[in-house]
């Protein structure tokens, strides 16, 4: 099984998307795109302590969203990124000319009881993991 890290020092993104609250996870880099169609666990990370499982979704499909569109109300309702906060970042896709971010549906969520990340994970970069 895969795992996304999501951080969680100010947010709690990843419970958002347990209980389908965030139905969209939003990168500046296209790390996710490997597991659209796959069912994920959601990794609660934080600088206070170690990675935590918190819930299941699965990743249904993957586009780079222009900045416009995110900036959109329904959009921010969406990704719960607060406006003018450290997760409204943009970057520059030369294929599509403008800034925006990668932006992965997150489909039939389920919350857990927290557990600690298995010790046997393999860490794929800082966006995901496999156990």
């Amino acid at each position: 099984m895969y795992g996304i890290f999501i951080n969680e020092d100010d947010i709690p993104f990843a419970l958002l998307i347990g209980q389908g609250k965030k139905t969209i996870e939003t990168r500046t880099k296209d790390m996710l795109g490997k597991l659209v169609g796959e069912r994920v666990a959601l990794i609660s990370t934080s600088k206070k302590r170690m990675p935590l499982i918190v819930g299941y979704a699965t990743i249904t499909a993957k586009q780079f969203v222009p900045e416009c569109m995110l900036d959109s109300t329904e959009a921010r309702t969406l990704t719960h990124i607060p406006k003018g906060s450290k997760y409204d970042k943009y970057v520059y896709n030369k294929n599509a000319y403008c800034y925006g971010k990668w932006c992965y549906v997150m489909r039939w969520p389920e919350v857990c009881q927290p557990s600690p990340l298995p010790l046997e994970a393999v860490r794929h970069g800082r966006s995901y993991c496999e156990f």
